[in-house]
Parts: C-alpha cells; structure tokens; sequence
C-alpha cells in the first residue's frame, strides 16, 4: 500500500531529476542558477561568476561550461566539441626590448594593449642589443632571440623586472623573425645569407634545436601565425625582398611557399596577427612604406591592402593581443620615431595614434603576453 504523501509526492515528480527540487525529491542540493545566454558562442571575455557556470548559445542549441576563471581569459568547453579558450600566445600586455639609439639598448618597457597610452618601463634586457624584430611567447613568458647574438632571453610577462637567460640559439643571427603555438618558439632565417629555422620549448630553458629551412635567406622578415601555421613575409635577400612562407609548428620540416605579398621588395617590416588574419606593415621598397596588407593564413594565397600606418617607417617591431594589432618605433628614413600605431585586425582601415615607447629607437623586438 502507498501511503497517501508518498503517492502524492511520486505525482508531482517529473522524471527529470534537474527539475525535482523539493525537499521530497531526494535532491538536497540547492538549484543552481540559470545559464547565461546569447546568440552566438561565448568569448574569453565573457566573465563567469564560479567554474561550472553555464552558457548557451541560442543560435546553435550548444551548451557551454567555464572551467577556467580569469577575467578576460575564461575557459569555456561546449558540449558539442567547441571549445573557447585564450590564445595561448597572445596576452593583454605589449613588450618592447632593446633596439638601437643610436647605440645598442638594453631597455624594456610595456604597454596595456587594449588602452591607448604611453609606454611604462619594464625593466632591463640581459644584454644591449638590436635586430629583433617579431619575438614569441607563451602568454605567460616572453622569450627574444635574435638581436646580433645567440643569446635567448625571456620575461615573466605579467611581472615587470629584468630579463633572466634562456639558451642559445644554434647560430648568431640577426633580424630573425619568429612564430610560436604557445608552446615552441620557432626562428625563422636571419643575416642575409641564413635560411635557417631552429626553435625552442618555451616552458623550459634551453638551446635551440634545428626545424628545417626557409625557402629565402632573407632577414629583417615579417612574421605571424594562427594556432598551427607559421607565416614569414618580406625580408632583405642582398638584392630586394621574397614573398611568403609558411611551416606548421608542431613539426618539423622545410618551409614551403604561401604567395605573393601586394609589395614585394619589403625589407625591415613587422607583423601581427590573430587566428584568422595576418597584417604585415611598413618596410622599404624602395621608399619607406606606410602600408599595410594582409592574408588569411588558413588559406595560402596572394596579400591584399589592408590600409596605412600613420607614417612611412621601417626597422620596428609589433605586438597584439589578437583584437588590435599596434607597430612600435622604427626609422623613418630621416630619424628614429617613438610612434605606437594600433589597427583592429578584424576591420580593414587605416592605423591610429596609440601613444609613444619610452625612448625612439629602431631595430627592437616584440611580443605580447598575459598582465596578470
């Protein structure tokens, strides 16, 4: 016999034990809240309160999990195999170290990516150097090879202080660019007559191991990447500039061709990308370039025109935080600039003022990486 409360109870139950949230239910967890909801997937920007909150996108049906909290770097896995997560080699905070004024410098200094400013200093590189250009980093180190030595240095990103050494590279090298996954910081070519590729593991201090060869012995090249493909672009082979190569990161092996850049003879340019685009900007050909062009580095083909630096300049470097890319300092045929320009990758356009470097100087390298 089923006594009368107990009948009643089994009446009200529904069968699906989320929504049996009376004490009589044998639930005795607290409902949690609702999900968030909107039309599209969430972002790494989009905060959640605890790990375990809920999102669903409304567009697709799909139902995402944050299980990793950090303001402006949330981890969201979603039920169907989309997962929202920080690019591992980008961060919030831009770093500039060394370059030449007009002697060799030693200075690092840093700006919040995201806000339009001044420079603050940093701290202080190993050693005085110059020809860094494009540098990699893991969001949480930073690590500058190149720069006329074979010297490897790195940053804790979030924490301002001096650089500490790494390793060595293979070779000395000077105006190497450099691609990373977040995982391997990858050189690529280097001196005019180097078409060397060597990388490194970023967690762990070390020398530089042999990758392949670049198609060019090229130097001062332009290089970017997404989360696979490595993309070098321009650079000075004694006699003009070479177009774009690509290499996948996680393994090893020769360069391969990628297409055409809208001006080829770039020498002494600088890039920046997020997962999607690549912006490579200024450089000589034979004057100094304001411009900038861009390629889809999913898909090999020829660059198109993306739109104008504020000034026509060469010998800097870049940093991003993959929504805005910004050009720091640099030579402009006449004197050493301080200029930052920022663009926003996703929209084509000219650049816009960001602010100034604490020092002019060409021929520095640069990276980007978390701030807290």
């Amino acid at each position: 016999m089923v006594l009368p409360l107990v009948q009643e109870t089994l009446l009200n139950m529904s069968g699906k034990v989320g929504d049996n949230l009376g004490t009589a239910s044998g639930l005795v967890k607290s409902a949690t809240d609702a999900p968030d909801s909107g039309s599209s997937d969430p972002t790494v920007s989009t905060n959640p309160s605890a790990v375990g909150d809920r999102f669903i996108n409304t567009t697709s049906g799909e139902l995402f999990v944050a299980t990793d909290v950090t303001a402006g770097e949330n981890i969201w896995k979603g039920q169907l195999g989309t997962d929202v997560e920080p690019i591992k080699y980008f961060g919030a905070r831009g770093i500039t170290l060394g370059g030449v004024n007009p002697s060799n410098s030693n200075v690092i200094d840093y700006v919040t990516i995201s806000s339009a400013g001044d420079a603050t200093d940093f701290g202080d590189a190993v050693d005085s150097r110059r020809a860094c250009t494009n540098q990699v980093s893991s969001g949480t180190r930073g690590v500058f090879g190149s720069g006329s030595s074979d010297t490897i240095q790195y940053v804790t990103c979030a924490t301002t202080g001096n650089a500490t050494d790494f390793g060595d590279l293979t070779r000395s090298v000077s105006g190497a660019g450099a691609v990373s996954n977040g995982t391997r910081g990858i050189w690529i070519a280097g001196n005019e007559a180097d078409n060397v590729i060597e990388y490194v593991t970023i967690a762990t201090t070390g020398n530089g191991t042999d990758f392949g060869d670049n198609l060019h012995q090229v130097t001062d090249n332009g290089t970017c990447n997404n989360d696979t493909r490595g993309v070098s672009g321009g650079g000075y082979d004694g006699s003009g500039g070479r177009d774009y190569t690509y290499i996948t990161m996680a393994t090893t092996g020769n360069a391969a061709d990628f297409g055409d850049m809208d001006v080829i003879s770039w020498s002494g340019l600088a890039a920046v990308s997020d997962k999607t685009k690549g912006v490579w900007g200024g450089g000589i050909s034979p004057a100094y370039q304001d411009r900038l062009e861009y390629i889809n580095i999913a898909s090999l083909g020829d660059a198109s025109d993306f739109g104008n630096l504020t000034d026509g300049r060469s010998a800097f470097t870049s940093y991003g935080n993959g929504t805005r890319a910004c050009w720091v300092a640099g030579w402009d045929g006449s004197s050493l600039s301080n200029i930052i320009d920022y663009v926003t990758i996703a929209s084509l356009g000219n650049a816009s003022d960001f602010g100034d470097v604490t020092e002019a100087r060409q021929r520095p390298g640069g990276l980007s990486g978390d701030a807290s």
